[in-house]
């Protein structure tokens, strides 16, 4: 997540009705309007109207705080309708509006190369030049690599030019689901802008987006997979469950645990990963992941793909029940094409200036569509329950960067 220091006052809980335009519902189910709210916890426990009635529309669902808005927009409490904001949309504005991508983003990476990319971290300069650290796999592989590609764009979606800047070489090698990450925010002695690069257990920094960047000897982010965020004069880190801080980037820092993000209302079967934590111009703070079901092996367009996690602080941690996926399978493009992605995870938003989410950039199978690879034999060794699910036909496929636009 490329982002630069926010924060401010929040919002006050009710405000006039502001006009826009009418809210659509884009979301993978219809909600019933809700005649009862009862806080539990962390959890939203909600009281559905029943019968006939109760069904007659799907786009209100009877708000009455902004925790049923995802704190992705506010309650019009007279009318209990989430008035949401861009680019989020929905009954209970928890789904990313797509709109038409251009299709240089389909693969940020050359597709003709047969290695493997799996997403990576995009950093916008101060002359408006996108860069893209992307590590680079070996065939068939989405680990064990030395090497970060530098790619660099005038568009965010591409193309993007390759060898124009010398590569990252890591040590030690990168291993998979490891990163990378970045954070752009305020050097408190200089008060330059420095940039960094979170991946492998260990943060490289630089005060310039094309780099040199400098490994942090001696500092270390909690666990693997790193969804880090600079708020408010701290840095903050999301691993599993838990959310961590730690006031500096310097040798020896220590992480403090801060918040915990309870899973308890999610559904049994999906099994949320590859966190990517922000937080809003509002104050509120996000996590998306990639999400997915062992059970899903075919009809892979409506397999279960992402989930979103919402604070008001970054400590007490709220899920929509019924679970809303943000983003989903198909993506338009502007040559007129469409393409559905059997898998899309490692999600990054990208932030503007002011802190608005503009795109989303995930890693993607290339190569898979709605069939699956379920019964495929020769992928077995990926299979659970007797098939190979959806998410799992990445590991014998092409692997590759891919972004799309948001409505903004």
């Amino acid at each position: 997540m490329w982002t630069e220091p926010s924060g401010g006052p929040k919002p006050p809980v009710f405000e006039m009705p502001r006009f826009r335009k009418a809210i659509t519902v884009s979301e993978r189910q219809c909600f019933s309007p809700v005649v009862g709210i009862a806080m539990k916890g962390a959890m939203i426990v909600v009281a559905m109207a029943v019968g006939a009635a109760a069904r007659s529309t799907s786009q209100q669902t009877g708000c009455a705080t902004d925790l049923e808005c995802s704190l992705n927009g506010k309650c019009v409490v007279w009318s209990g309708v989430c008035e949401c904001d861009a680019p989020w949309t929905g009954p209970s504005c928890g789904v990313l509006k797509y709109k038409t991508t251009p299709i240089s983003g389909k693969s940020l990476y050359p597709e003709s190369d047969p290695h493997n990319t799996w997403n990576g971290a995009i950093i916008r300069g101060t002359d408006g030049v996108y860069h893209l650290y992307d590590p680079i796999y070996p065939p068939g592989s989405l680990g064990g690599t030395n090497t970060m590609l530098h790619g660099t764009s005038t568009n965010i979606t591409g193309p993007y030019a390759w060898g124009v800047h010398p590569n990252i070489t890591l040590t030690p090698t990168l291993g998979p689901f490891n990163g990378p990450k970045s954070v752009v925010f305020p050097d408190p002695e200089t008060n330059r802008t420095m940039y960094s690069l979170w991946l492998g257990g260990g943060v490289y920094l630089a005060s310039d987006p094309a780099g040199p960047f400098t490994k942090l000897e001696g500092f270390s982010y909690p666990g693997a997979n790193p969804a880090p965020v600079w708020h408010d004069g701290a840095f903050y880190a999301n691993y599993l469950t838990t959310i961590y801080t730690t006031p500096r980037l310097v040798s020896g820092a220590k992480w403090t645990e801060y918040g915990t993000v309870n899973r308890s209302t999610v559904p049994p079967d999906w099994l949320p990963e590859d966190p990517d934590m922000w937080v809003d111009p509002h104050g509120n703070w996000h996590i998306i992941n990639h999400c997915y079901d062992n059970h899903e092996w075919e009809n892979c367009s409506t397999s279960v793909l992402s989930s979103h996690f919402f604070s008001p602080d970054g400590k007490t941690w709220h899920f929509l029940n019924p679970p809303v996926q943000p983003y989903s399978h198909t993506v338009q493009y502007d040559d007129g094409s469409s393409h559905m992605f059997v898998t899309m995870e490692r999600p990054n938003v990208f932030l503007d200036e002011s802190g608005q989410v503009t795109h989303i950039h995930l890693a993607a199978d290339l190569v898979t569509g709605d069939e699956g690879c379920g019964n495929d034999p020769k992928r077995q060794a990926h299979a659970h329950f007797g098939h190979v699910p959806c998410d799992n036909c990445k590991y014998d496929d092409h692997g590759g960067t891919t972004i799309i636009a948001l409505d903004v």
